[in-house]
């Protein structure tokens, strides 16, 4: 076995056993160092099969949801552990970055025996191999219960979850599997499951991300799992499916109060997305005025976004119209801050979890 490079072929087995900075060498000569991947190199580098969440959105992702642990200590020990769910596990890009974010919450993993322990004589080496097996996985479990962090990452595909635990166990020997509790089905019904299983109807989430095709129609049943003030995240490559989100929790009355909408992709700018439910009229018209203020505050391409401002205006008209003709009381707005190029990819949705009624 070997890599191809444009310099020439570099066996595996010049690679091995080499340390970190050692140089190895091509069949043709050329010189290469030896580096261990980055979190981000990993992540694009590994093979797929499912597009990944790239380490720059990753990024973004994991500093939004205001991720805070602390180490494990006497201090600590009764209260619950912070339990994150990502819904839509995917290639596991997002999973080893929140992984990461919580490592620090966890005690050291136990010393686990090696299978390959020299037999003494007599010792059959098959029943010396199953005994360290049961040895180590009861280690483990003791050690899960010990556990201050937790992440569940859910697929409905039991190849994207296979394929996920490898990508997870395999980045540095394992460091951020531990803190990882991967499952198959759909997301409301393993809420469900999970809150009948621990026997209660008390939130155990303090986060909540769903990188799901119909994220909308989860929203409702996730809500009891998460923590007042808990974070919902919703992240899809339409702004329109976002905008459902918000319809949906509208209309339906559900306990989210949304925190902000952002831009993500290759240039990573952030961009923030208004999106909302509006009345017409009176709220177009603040709406309007608000950003031609914003406008004339900004110090470059005043004139193009004095033209964006009355073009929102314009078509905030026309809508305005459109909704007197359907006898509809809302509209959705959906559009980047004003004088800004649409550029980049996905849509992140940020709400927090309400108290509803009869809550205390």
């Amino acid at each position: 076995m070997s890599i191809n490079t444009g310099r020439g072929e570099v066996p595996h087995s010049n690679i091995i056993g080499k340390r970190i900075r050692d140089i190895v060498l091509a069949k043709k000569g050329h010189e290469f160092r030896v580096y261990e991947p980055t979190l981000a190199e990993y992540v694009r580098l590994t093979p797929r099969v499912v597009t990944p969440i790239y380490p720059s959105d990753a990024n973004i992702i994991v500093s939004l949801l205001d991720i805070h642990v602390t180490p494990p200590s006497g201090s600590n020990e009764d209260a619950p552990p912070l339990e994150i769910l990502e819904a839509g596990t995917g290639h596991g890009a997002l999973t080893l970055h929140l992984s990461r974010a919580i490592h620090a919450a966890n005690p050291a993993l136990p010393n686990l025996q090696s299978t390959s322990t020299g037999l003494r004589e007599g010792e059959d080496p098959e029943k010396l191999a199953e005994s360290i097996v049961e040895s180590n996985n009861a280690s483990l479990e003791a050690w899960k219960q010990q556990r201050r962090a937790v992440v569940h990452t859910l697929d409905i595909s039991k190849e994207f979850q296979s394929h996920a635990r490898k990508v997870v166990r395999n980045f540095r020997k394992g460091i951020y599997a531990g803190n990882v509790d991967f499952h198959v089905g759909d997301v409301s019904a393993w809420v469900a499951s999970e809150m009948k299983a621990r026997n209660t109807t008390e939130p155990f989430l303090s986060h909540i991300f769903l990188d799901l095709p119909s994220a909308d129609s989860h929203l409702a049943n996730v809500a009891p799992a998460l923590h007042v003030d808990g974070i919902l995240a919703v992240f899809n490559p339409s702004i329109t499916q976002i905008a459902e989100c918000v319809e949906i929790i509208r209309t339906q009355k559900l306990p989210y109060v949304l925190d902000q909408v952002v831009e993500l992709g290759a240039t990573a700018t952030m961009r923030q997305w208004d999106v909302r439910s509006v009345r017409p009229r009176s709220v177009f018209k603040k709406a309007a005025l608000s950003q031609a203020s914003e406008t004339s505050e900004a110090s470059s391409d005043e004139a193009s976004q004095d033209e964006a401002v009355e073009g929102h205006a314009s078509r905030d008209g026309e809508l305005e119209d459109n909704m007197a003709k359907t006898k509809s009381d809302y509209a959705m707005v959906c559009r980047p801050k004003v004088g800004e190029r649409v550029v980049g990819g996905g849509f992140l949705g940020l709400w927090r979890r309400m108290r509803s009624s009869g809550e205390e």
